[in-house]
């Protein structure tokens, strides 16, 4: 029998239905915030963007943070990768790049969880200006992140509801990038975010949980371009409308589990959630406790793209960190709830 709609509790996390946009009445959009008036490619995922751009500088190395999911690293790349380390506090140790990286050489660097890099990353392109910068902001809504002054990389389906993207946009001055050259089904892509639309309150969480999880799963490097739904979205939808309730959110998380939290306590940017950071233990029984009541915190990540044994700092991440959802979705209510129940699971 069906469970009634009073007793349902509406699930909070997970992946974006269908974000029904605001014409930009709070400001300037995403798109325009993130392009920044730049030439860019708009491809139908991130890991497309950065293939091509890696395609269009054949010869040159490619080095990766050792903390990176691994989809980002396509077997095309062969034996260009280099891993380098990332310090404690997500802060990338360049010292071995700036020793081993030779001219024209593309240098990855990321904004972990929405934060800005570290200013240590701008003093290193100024130093290496011989060497070719992209960021990596998947994670990254902004504003606040000033650039490195390199490529940059969105990812926006993990940032609100849109079905697919991978913007990658030039530098300042760079006119030519790579540019997709087919087109994408939207009908497969939209699938799971329409789904999730027409039921909010989760009554058939687990068919458009499926379809979500069967479309990441299809998700590879192609030469395909995001779909007209996705860019209009991202082109009538303020930034402001974003940013301030997940900053809102995330600070309302952060009175309550301080002691928990992996991020600093003054974030200059909106961050991706809040993220704990636990012994892999408690970390597991946080997950399970929360997702028996539709709180659906996530893991960044599972698995990290380099090598564990070469990296067994960052590997350790991949078991104790955890994220919990404080987006534009959710309001104060939401954040008292996960927080006075990962409270009680972690006593």
């Amino acid at each position: 029998m069906a469970t009634p709609d009073a007793e349902l509790i509406a699930p909070i996390g997970g992946f974006f239905e269908l974000h029904e946009p605001d014409g930009a009445l709070a400001g300037a959009s995403v798109l325009e915030v993130w392009t920044e008036g730049r030439p860019y490619a708009a491809f139908v995922n991130a890991r497309s963007a950065f293939a091509a751009l890696a395609a269009a500088m054949p010869r040159a190395n490619l080095w990766l943070p050792a903390f990176l999911c691994g989809d980002l690293v396509d077997p095309s790349f062969g034996a260009r990768v280099r891993f380098y380390p990332v310090d404690e506090g997500f802060v990338p140790d360049l010292a071995r790049v700036e020793a081993e990286a030779q001219a024209g050489d593309l240098v990855l660097v990321a904004a972990y969880f929405g934060l800005p890099v570290a200013p240590g990353v701008r003093d290193f392109a100024a130093r290496r200006s011989d060497l070719r910068i992209v960021e990596d902001r998947a994670q990254a809504l902004g504003p606040g992140l000033d650039t490195v002054g390199g490529w940059t990389l969105y990812s926006p389906r993990k940032l609100l509801g849109v079905a697919d993207g991978g913007l990658l946009v030039a530098p300042a001055g760079q006119a030519t990038l790579p540019q997709p050259t087919s087109s994408a089904d939207s009908v497969a892509l939209w699938r799971a975010p329409l789904l999730r639309r027409a039921d909010p309150l989760g009554r058939d969480n687990a068919v458009w949980h499926a379809a979500n999880r069967a479309k990441e799963a299809a998700m590879a490097v192609t030469s395909q371009a995001m779909t007209d739904a996705s860019r209009s979205i991202l082109s009538r939808t303020s930034l402001a409308s974003l940013a301030g309730p997940r900053l809102a959110n995330w600070r309302i998380l952060d009175r309550r589990l301080r002691a928990w939290s992996a991020l600093p306590a003054d974030p200059s940017a909106p961050p991706l959630g809040y993220v704990l950071r636990l012994a892999p233990a408690a970390r597991e029984a946080l997950l399970r406790g929360l997702h028996a009541e539709r709180i659906f915190a996530a893991v960044h990540w599972p698995m990290i793209a380099a090598a564990t044994a070469d990296f067994p700092r960052e590997a350790q991440w991949t078991l104790e960190l955890v994220t919990l959802p404080c987006d534009h979705r959710y309001g104060a209510a939401d954040m008292d709830r996960i927080a006075a129940r990962v409270t009680e699971l972690l006593r």
